[in-house]
């Protein structure tokens, strides 16, 4: 007799918007109160969108890392992939690529999932199975995920991009947001750099130093548009919304 065949796995519930609030989600979907924060979110995606329309081919891939940990990178990739899921038609994925304890997967429970890391030691592989769908119609997330058995322990910057890049491509409709590590941290964004239309840059205001965010954008040189974004500026009622522009911008050919 043939062996029985094993019945398909359930689909996996949505990640909760309860969840995505509690890892830091501010822009939630429309209808509900607006805050000040919400404002400098909207006036950055609008930033971000219009980088994508100079960015060429790679438009749909967006980048976001800070030079070092605890500028707030992850709060911004995910509101700003929050944000234009929720008020675009186009579908957006957030992609962990960090992976530390605290990420983005661990924030929404999602840690042990089957992720990027598969993705990366599978070069057949093109990732939309992997892809989580979220309580936000338009939000999907793809985790960093698990170890995976027989493959290197950390996937290099190397197999990183060349996982996002088969995964761009097999979801032409689709933008992607990056969380990436602290470029000073690891080589990870530089690798990935090459294959983003854009990089948002994370900076602390507060205590981020001059020399580190130069440092950070020259690691990131080989991405055709450079942005920045202050964090946790220190603003009087006169001032505007928030502090966001281009650093040396550089459209591709």
């Amino acid at each position: 007799m043939p062996p029985p065949v094993k019945p398909p796995a359930p689909p996996r519930p949505p990640v909760a918007l309860s969840a995505l609030v509690a890892a830091g989600l501010t822009a939630v979907p429309a209808g509900s109160q607006r805050s000040r924060v919400v404002e400098e979110l909207a006036l950055a995606q609008q930033q971000v969108l219009r980088g994508m329309e100079d960015a060429g081919g790679r438009n749909r891939v967006v980048l976001v890392t800070s030079a070092r940990p605890g500028e707030g990178k992850t709060f911004i990739a995910l509101n700003l992939a929050g944000s234009m899921a929720s008020s675009g038609t186009r579908k957006v994925v957030l992609v962990d690529v960090d992976g530390k304890r605290g990420s983005i997967s661990d924030a929404l429970g999602v840690s042990e999932a089957t992720g990027l890391r598969h993705l990366a030691s599978s070069p057949q592989e093109r990732g939309q199975p992997l892809l989580l769908q979220t309580e936000i119609r338009n939000l999907l997330v793809l985790p960093y995920g698990r170890a995976v058995t027989g493959a290197a322990q950390v996937p290099s910057g190397t197999q990183l991009a060349e996982a996002i890049t088969r995964l761009a491509r097999s979801l032409p409709d689709h933008v992607l947001v990056l969380d990436t590590p602290p470029s000073l941290s690891t080589s990870d964004a530089n690798a990935l750099s090459a294959m983003a239309g854009q990089v948002v840059m994370v900076v602390d205001a507060g205590r981020t130093q001059r020399n580190e965010v130069e440092a950070a954008l020259d690691m990131m040189e080989a991405c055709p548009l450079l942005q920045l974004l202050l964090n946790r500026v220190s603003m009087t009622a006169n001032d505007s919304f928030g502090a966001y522009g281009n650093y040396g911008a550089r459209h591709a050919e």
